[in-house]
């Protein structure tokens, strides 16, 4: 893939994170609108834009090929769980910050970036393999993730109803209108449409406005998130696109595969840390470091596509 179309893409994404950032500097928006506009985002944009996705012409997209990127899914996530590990091993990273690397290693950002760029530098034909990897993270991280997080944690009730969030609903939805070819009603398409199209600006504005709340300049001195950032999100994904790129012809499933492994750390671990009681501040300071610097290493790794 033109690493120049990517670039066009990732820098029109870069202005948008910008616009959040400013905003906030600013002070034309407050954290608790931050708060609402990610609420907002998760709820109601991002499922809706999973949703209209699906109106496109997907009969040239296989069943055969959705299964084959569903056992790809498993094999990424597993592999991810063994590096994470590893890198925690050659990093020599303390106890208190193991489980954070291991989950800043796993857990990308596939909900506020991954669906967005995919949609921008790969085309909506690719939201259904975008789909299967959604439905995997939401259950990694709810079976693994939380395993990980309960460890010497006050114990806290949950149930199953905890892991039905709108966008994981959305996916089955939208899962279940590919596989058996469903016809909705266009009114269906329309409101979905309309909850969609502000998913990509919406998702971005909440990014910046987090970055902005971030001292960036603090998290350059730490020389072991950086060491871990140039492993992890840069020579990781470039390694894995030259090793698939002779192996696995099909491209919408190689280059969805690819931005699955290089996308920022995403922020729902960060979010289920404080939830149950464990620092959150080592997976922000990687949020904040992947998210400005995925502009760059998405561009780059996609070069290799």
């Amino acid at each position: 893939m033109s690493g120049l179309v990517v670039l066009k893409q990732m820098i029109i994404i870069f202005i948008l994170i910008l616009t959040g950032f400013i905003l906030y500097k600013k002070k034309m928006i407050s954290d608790s609108a931050s708060k609402d506009l990610s609420v907002l985002v998760v709820n109601v944009c991002s499922p809706g834009l999973v949703i209209v996705s699906m109106f496109n012409d997907l009969s040239q997209i296989p069943r055969e090929n959705v299964i084959f990127v569903g056992i790809l899914a498993v094999i990424f996530y597993l592999f991810l769980i063994f590096f994470g590990y590893f890198l925690v091993w050659v990093l020599k990273v303390p106890n208190h910050l193991k489980n954070a690397y291991v989950l800043m290693t796993v857990f990308g950002n596939t909900g506020f970036i991954g669906i967005p760029v995919a949609l921008a530098i790969i085309g909506p034909e690719s939201m259904v393999y975008v789909i299967v990897f959604n439905f995997l993270f939401n259950f990694t991280i709810f079976t693994f993730g939380i395993m990980l997080l309960k460890n010497g944690a006050e114990e806290k009730k949950r149930s199953w109803k905890d892991c039905l969030s709108p966008g994981l609903i959305a996916c089955i939805a939208a899962f279940f209108i590919y596989w058996f070819q469903l016809e909705l009603p266009e009114e269906i398409e329309t409101l979905a449409g309309y909850y969609g199209n502000a998913c990509t600006l919406l998702s971005m504005i909440v990014i910046g406005i987090s970055l902005a709340g971030m001292k960036l300049k603090e998290m350059i001195k730490n020389k072991r998130l950086l060491i871990f950032t140039a492993i992890r999100f840069i020579a990781f994904p470039m390694i894995l696109a030259l090793i698939l790129k002779p192996v696995l012809t099909d491209f919408l499933i190689r280059a969805t595969v690819v931005l699955m492994a290089a996308l920022p750390v995403g922020n729902f671990p960060a979010m289920l840390c404080e939830q149950y009681g464990k620092d959150s501040k080592p997976i922000a300071e990687g949020i904040v470091v992947t998210t400005v610097l995925s502009v760059f290493t998405i561009t780059l790794t996609f070069m290799l596509v």
